[in-house]
Parts: structure tokens; sequence; C-alpha cells
């Protein structure tokens, strides 16, 4: 009881001072707009989270999915004069759409096999968005993308888009929270761990892998809708293999197959990528430091230290509860 106690204790004062650290950031427009890429990053992660994380399924181009889902809402919100917040859902389904075309050959290939697949789908959006001038303007990009409007009323500032954003973050936390917890999830998590096993009880494995990989696209789809809107401009440098591999260093960073390990290793990615603004060239280096911290001192991402650190607590009051009642009795 008392562990609990203080574990909430702990809980609310970290909360308190994300709030705290939040409320500061808001009064700032350039950190707003940090804050609003956290959120965004967060959900696209947690796309990953669901594929990587918790089946087993890795993938190095995400960026790809990122892509459709800006760009569908983009041309849709321009051209038609669509409402964004329902271009944003048709960027969406495009995405969870292109996500099971990708998962039928997906489902059958395995470690490298599947990650070079990933990585061509990647490229193959990546050069599409950069030659169709006629359709996307090629590397020019699109300019005066729609802002988001509610009932009429535009989002304009990014304090305002921030709100908007950390709703829909909190809803996709939920999604993920959900799913995993249900017999999907559970068919995943078997899946993750052997194939062939679950294959063995009755598991439909291709099945639940096309699954994993339309709810991963269309999360991801959703970020890269709701980051057009927010930027207000695209192109095709946005979308390149840098920012699949930006995705799978977040995710590593923070934590697989964690409810906030996402949110964690976006947060850190951002804030440093946004303080090394002025060493782009050395991006890649940079993200490869990350992931070697990971295989080499954070196994379990960051998230894995609070977890290291709580069963370190736990078993210090357990040692010094039996050295008091062996006291006492003496």
């Amino acid at each position: 009881m008392l562990n609990k106690i203080k574990t909430n204790k702990v809980a609310s004062i970290a909360i308190l001072l994300v709030a705290a650290v939040v409320a500061v950031m808001l009064r700032e427009r350039y950190l707003a707009l940090i804050l609003c890429f956290i959120c965004i990053n967060s959900i696209a992660v947690t796309g990953l989270d669901i594929l990587f994380g918790y089946t087993g399924q890795v993938s190095f181009g995400h960026a790809g999915f990122y892509a459709i889902g800006a760009y569908t809402s983009t041309l849709l919100a321009k051209n038609f004069g669509l409402n964004p917040l329902f271009t944003i859902i048709i960027g969406m389904i495009v995405s969870m759409i292109f996500g099971i075309i990708v998962a039928f050959p997906a489902a059958k290939l395995v470690k490298h096999f599947l990650s070079l697949l990933t990585i061509a789908f990647g490229q193959m959006v990546f050069m599409f968005v950069s030659v169709t001038d006629k359709l996307t303007n090629g590397y020019s990009g699109i300019l005066n993308i729609p802002d988001v409007s509610i009932f009429g009323y535009p989002i304009k500032s990014n304090q305002a888009y921030f709100f908007f954003l950390l709703i829909i973050t909190g809803l996709v936390l939920l999604f993920k929270r959900n799913l995993i917890n249900s017999r999907v999830g559970r068919a995943f998590i078997a899946i993750r761990e052997n194939p062939h096993a679950a294959n063995g009880i009755g598991i439909n494995v291709r099945f639940y892998k096309i699954v994993a990989f339309a709810a991963s696209a269309m999360l991801t789809g959703l970020a890269g809708a709701l980051y057009a809107h927010l930027v207000g401009f695209i192109s095709p440098d946005t979308f390149m293999a840098t920012q699949s591999n930006l995705f799978m260093t977040m995710l590593l960073f923070g934590g697989i197959a964690t409810f906030l390990g996402p949110v964690i290793g976006s947060a850190i990615l951002v804030v440093v990528t946004e303080l090394m603004q002025s060493l782009v060239s050395y991006q890649m280096l940079m993200y490869a430091l990350f992931i070697l911290a990971v295989l080499f001192y954070l196994p379990n991402g960051v998230v894995g230290i609070a977890k290291w650190a709580k069963e370190m607590l736990t078993t210090k009051r357990q040692g010094k509860s039996r050295v008091n009642t062996t006291e006492y009795h003496n």
C-alpha cells in the first residue's frame, strides 16, 4: 500500500513538472511549435510501435505513409476546398490502404528481407512525389496549405494547434492501449514472440500482420496530414529516408512495446534535433549514435531506466522490511 502511494506521488510530481515545462514553452510561439512537433512525432512513432514493438515487423519506410497522409490531405483541401478535418481522415484511410497493400508481400518476409521491402516502398513514394510536378509540384513543394478549422473557426496559432494535437495524441494512445489489451493485441504479441507457435495454436499469423501494418500506416498517415496543415508547406525533402530513420530512432530510444516510450523518445529527439539545427549535415551521425547508445546502454530505452529504478527501489524497501521484521522477532 505504501509503495503504491509513493509511486502515485512520484507520478504526480512528474506530471506537474511536465505541465510546468509545457506552460512555460507555450508562452513562446517557436517553443509551442516544438511541442506540436513532439505530438505529431509521438503519433507516428506510436504507429511504428504497434508494427515493430508488438508484432516484431521492422520498417524503415514509414516516411512513405507519412508522405501519403500529408499529400492526400493537402491536395484534397487545396484543390477541392474540402474541410481539412475531413481530408485528414481521408489521408488516414488512404495511408491505411497502402499499408494493407504493402502488408500482403511483407507478411511473408522476415528480418532483412522485410527491411529491404519497406525501404523500397519509402523510396518509391519519395520518388513519386518528387517527379510528379503536375500533381505534387515536385521539389518546389506545395505552399499555403489550408489551416485546420473547427466549426468554421481556423486554428492559426501554434498554441491552439498544440491543444488540438494534444487531444488527438491522447486519443491515439488510448486506441493503442485498447488495441494491445484486446484479443488482437494478444495475437500481435504471440506472433512477435514465436510466429510458428502462434500459428500452431490457431492464430492467423498473416491476417494479424496485415492488421498491424494497416493500423501502423493509418496512424503514421494521420501524423503526416497533421504535419502538413501545421506547417503550411510540404516538399519531398520532408519525406526522405532520414525521416524513417528518425522514427525508428525515437522508438528505440524511448522504449519499444511500451505505452509512453514513443512519446518520451519523440520529445527527446525533437528537442535534440532542434538544438542541433546548425549541424544538419551530421543528423544521420547523431541518429546512429543514439541507436548505438540504445544497443549498448539502453536496451529497453529510457522507459527501461524508469522501470529498472522502480524495481531497485522496491527491492531495497523489501530488503529493509525483512531486516526490520527479523530484528523485531529477535
